[in-house]
């Protein structure tokens, strides 16, 4: 290959990164807005989420959901608890692991989030017809292909 190629090449490799950055730093921030106006952190929503989708849920499949430690997920479970968003009790299949799941505080905080962030985000739905399931398979091509550079580092 020749070198300008190769520049070229890195270069748009670059405006990529910058741009997925880009993204991820907006969503987060319409996120965190949203988060913040029922009183709520972005990992609280998050943790709502899941249980909303998987309830009850051990504390080790809660932080392999949010991409956190097990320490981690620990202390957003007990602060949680504390708020009275979500409860733990024994799971009746084995008495040795802990189910969490939300309670009607947390059922009613996350129906409250989720109405909010997807109405802000309704300008999304004017994509081109297509368009958004294009984009989600360029994407996930992108996540499948980084998450394979970084398993064999």
């Amino acid at each position: 290959m020749k070198a300008g190629f190769l520049l070229e090449h890195n270069d748009q490799l670059r405006q990529l990164t910058y741009l997925i950055r880009a993204v991820r730093q907006q969503t987060r921030k319409v996120f965190y807005t949203q988060a913040a106006k029922h009183d709520l952190t972005e990992a609280w929503c998050l943790v709502l989420g899941v249980l909303h989708r998987q309830a009850p849920c051990a504390l080790n499949q809660l932080a392999t959901a949010l991409h956190v430690s097990n320490s981690t997920a620990s202390g957003i479970v007990e602060r949680m608890c504390g708020a009275g968003l979500i409860t733990k009790q024994r799971l009746p299949h084995n008495q040795r692991q802990i189910g969490i799941s939300l309670t009607n505080a947390g059922k009613e905080a996350y129906e409250n989030v989720e109405r909010d962030y997807w109405e802000v985000l309704q300008p999304l739905r004017e994509l081109p017809e297509g368009k958004l399931t294009q984009i989600l398979k360029d994407q996930t091509m992108i996540l499948e292909t980084l998450e394979a550079i970084n398993d064999d580092q």
